[in-house]
């Protein structure tokens, strides 16, 4: 609970210093509702979680290569995913140990970082 309060206190005031103020708009509340609304649904991924609950909200980061998505990833212990609804914002996770050469959605959670921004998102 302290994480999300310290990630949701730095994504606020990131906001505010970014969009700028204006009299009279609502811009600042409508953006912190926006960015508590992310903070939650990112929240919802945590150590136990599958690979299939953390493709809902992430997909894997392949480092600007494209992938089908109908093609499955090689299995990796530890991997850097981005935030389906806005790349600039990404988690790295560790996986439990596989026998499997393919990520299988099955896959468990075992660490999860906290969310950071990656400046040089890739397009």
């Amino acid at each position: 609970m302290k994480t999300f309060v310290y990630l949701l206190s730095a994504i606020v005031v990131l906001g505010l210093v970014i969009v700028p103020s204006r009299a009279g708009t609502d811009t600042s509340t409508d953006l912190t509702k926006q960015l508590a609304a992310v903070c939650f649904e990112i929240h919802k991924i945590k150590p136990g979680t599958t690979r299939a609950e953390l493709d809902k909200i992430f997909r894997a980061d392949t480092g600007g290569v494209a992938w089908p998505e109908s093609k499955p990833l090689p299995f990796q212990q530890h991997q850097s995913f981005v935030y389906r609804s806005c790349q600039l914002i990404k988690v790295d996770v560790e996986f439990a140990p596989s026998e499997s050469k393919e990520a299988q959605p099955t896959d468990t959670i075992t660490k999860i970082s906290k969310p950071y921004l990656d400046d040089s998102p890739r397009v």
